[in-house]
Formats: structure tokens, C-alpha cells, sequence
């Protein structure tokens, strides 16, 4: 029986897409579709701007892009969470593990503050007892850096923990900490994709509720 759980964030327990589309849409003078956005995102917001900026035909300088993106980061700590919500049956699981004394952690490509400021608006009511993001103390997915620092905060082996994601990226972060993982087809990729970059099929689940027999 598994003793803690380490979710990603976006695609998994929020759905971020339309507010990461907004301040997109804001910082390159555009609007993009949901379906655009999940095509951009999943490995970070740097490369959500270079996917939608090589898209649109602009320029992909390093110079440009560190434009584009001072001028997302300033547009999404703006309105972090506008349309942001979470997933159905999302809230009531981590209620429920919680309440069993299963340790939560959420582990992101999203910049930390914004992890933070996303959690602590979407989940007040939920104690994360780990929050790792992009330019905080561990490395970025699918490095598994941050899933051993939080079997090692709880004291616990990697058979004790499971990951959840819903990306090719978190795949790999799974993988790369030999941990046991369950992968959500309703995020950014679809189940085919998934399935093509080397995804077990008996390891997808279409609702997260699924997870639960697992604790």
C-alpha cells in the first residue's frame, strides 16, 4: 500500500490551459485556442513561448524569447487563476487521502512562486507537504531529482510513493526515478501519443479516482 503521492500540476489536478492561453495570447499579441495551448505546453513556460512563437512564423532568437517571455510571466502573475479549476473529482480524492494520512506533494515545470500562488488559491484546504517548481531547489522534469528529495523529506522508499502525471514528460520523470506511476489521459496528451512514446498501457487511467485503491 502506497504512503504518499507526488501529482503534477498542470493537466493533472488543474486545468491551467486557458489562463497559461491568456497571458500567451497577451504577451505575443495574439489569442490561442485550448487545443493550441496543450500543443504548447508540458515542458515548461519557456517552451510553451517558443512553441507558440515558431507557430505564428516569429523569430526564436534567445533574445526573443526572453522577451516574449518577461512579458508572459508579467501577464500570468497578473491573473494566475482566472478559469484555472480543477479537474472533476480531484478535490474530493485529495480530501479523502488526506483525511487517510497520505502525504501529497505536487511536483511542476511551472515556475515555484506560481506553483505556489496556484495551489494555495485552487487548494487551500489541502496540505501539500512538498511544492517543487521550475527555478526552486531541484532540477526541472524529467529530471527525478525532486521525486527522490521527497521520498527522502518523508523518510520513505521509492515503493512507498506514486507519481501521477499526465505527460510523455512525466513518463520519463517516473522512469527516471523508478517509481511506480499512473499517467491521466485527460491532460495535454492524448492517449495515442502517450501510448507512442512508450507509455504501459495498463498504467493510463482516464479518471483519477482510479488511484485510490492504491492507498
Amino acid at each position: 500500500m502506497k504512503k504518499a503521492v507526488l501529482f503534477d500540476l498542470d493537466g493533472t489536478i488543474l486545468d491551467t490551459s486557458n489562463d497559461i492561453g491568456l497571458a500567451l495570447g497577451t504577451a505575443l499579441g495574439t489569442t490561442f485556442t485550448y487545443e493550441q495551448v496543450n500543443r504548447f505546453i508540458g515542458h515548461g513556460l519557456r517552451n510553451a513561448v517558443i512553441n507558440a512563437m515558431k507557430e505564428l512564423g516569429f523569430e526564436t532568437s534567445d533574445e526573443a524569447v526572453d522577451a516574449a517571455k518577461k512579458r508572459l510571466d508579467v501577464a500570468y502573475r497578473q491573473v494566475p487563476v482566472r478559469y484555472t479549476k480543477p479537474y472533476p473529482g480531484v478535490h474530493d480524492l485529495l480530501r479523502r487521502l488526506q483525511s487517510k494520512g497520505i502525504a501529497l506533494g505536487v511536483y511542476s515545470n511551472k515556475d515555484q512562486d506560481l506553483v505556489e500562488t496556484v495551489l494555495s488559491i485552487c487548494f487551500p484546504d489541502i496540505d501539500f507537504c512538498f511544492e517543487a517548481g521550475w527555478h526552486g531547489k531541484y532540477e526541472p522534469k524529467p529530471s527525478a531529482q525532486a521525486v527522490h528529495a521527497f521520498c527522502d523529506q518523508l523518510g520513505l522508499t521509492m515503493t512507498d510513493i506514486l507519481y501521477v502525471g499526465d505527460s510523455d514528460v512525466d513518463y520519463r520523470t517516473a522512469r527516471n526515478a523508478n517509481a511506480d506511476y499512473r499517467i491521466l489521459t485527460w491532460g495535454s496528451r492524448s492517449k495515442e501519443m502517450l501510448l507512442a512514446t512508450g507509455v504501459d498501457e495498463n498504467l493510463l487511467i482516464a479518471k483519477i479516482e482510479e488511484i485510490e485503491g492504491l492507498f
